[in-house]
C-alpha cells in the first residue's frame, strides 16, 4: 500500500517495481487496487431518477443531511478560516490508507488459510498414500517370507525322509549280513579228525 501511495522512498520503490516485473501475482494485486483507487476516485451518487416519489426512510435522510449541512453552515460561518481541501484530505487520508490496510491484512490472512488448509490436505492426501503402499509392500514381504519359509521346511522334511531311507537301507543291510553271518557260525561243524585229547 505504501508503494501504490507513493510513501515509499526511491530504493524501495526500485525494489518493489522490480519485483513486480518478475511476480504476477503480486503485479495483479497491485493493478487491482488501482482499478479500485480509481473507481473509489470516480464513484459519484447515481443521478436521482425523475418523478420518484422518496419514501420514508429518505426523508429521514433528507432531515439528517439538512441538519447536518446546517451545523456545518453554522461552523463554518463561525470559523475565520476558509475550508482547506488539502486538510480535509490530510485527515481522511490516513483513516482511509489505514482501513485499506486492514482489509489487506485480512485478505491476505484468508488467502494464508486457505493455502495452509490445502497444504494439509495435500500432505495428509500423500502421507495416507505412503502408508497404504508401506502396507502393501509389508504385506507382499510377509507373504514372501512365509513361501521362503514353508519352501524351507519342506526341503527339511525332504532330506529327513531321504535320511531315514538311508538309515532304514543300511539298517536291512546290516540285519541281512548280522543273520548271514550268524547261519553260517550256525552251520558251521567240527572236523572229524579233531579230538580233545592229544595224540601220542
Amino acid at each position: 500500500m505504501s508503494y501504490l501511495y507513493k510513501e515509499v522512498t526511491t530504493e524501495e520503490h526500485s525494489n518493489l517495481a522490480a519485483h513486480l516485473a518478475v511476480c504476477p501475482d503480486c503485479k495483479t494485486k497491485v493493478d487491482e487496487w488501482r482499478v479500485t483507487r480509481t473507481n473509489l476516485d470516480a464513484w459519484q451518487l447515481p443521478a436521482r431518477r425523475p418523478g420518484a416519489t422518496p419514501g420514508r426512510p429518505l426523508v429521514k435522510w433528507a432531515a439528517a443531511a439538512a441538519i447536518v449541512l446546517g451545523l456545518g453552515f453554522g461552523f463554518g460561518r463561525l470559523a475565520s478560516a476558509p475550508v482547506d481541501a488539502e486538510k480535509v484530505r490530510a485527515e481522511i487520508e490516513p483513516k482511509i490508507r489505514q482501513e485499506l490496510r486492514q482489509e489487506f491484512a485480512r485478505m491476505l490472512g484468508d488467502e494464508l488459510n486457505r493455502t495452509a488448509a490445502a497444504t494439509l490436505a495435500a500432505a495428509g492426501e500423500q502421507t495416507k498414500q505412503v502408508l497404504t503402499e508401506y502396507a502393501k509392500a509389508f504385506e507382499t514381504g510377509r507373504v514372501e517370507d512365509n513361501r521362503a519359509f514353508y519352501a524351507a521346511l519342506e526341503k527339511l522334511e525332504s532330506q529327513r525322509i531321504t535320511d531315514l531311507l538311508s538309515l532304514k537301507k543300511d539298517v536291512d543291510t546290516v540285519a541281512v549280513l548280522t543273520d548271514a553271518g550268524l547261519r553260517q557260525l550256525a552251520s558251521y561243524t567240527q572236523p572229524a579228525n579233531f579230538s580233545n585229547s592229544p595224540q601220542n
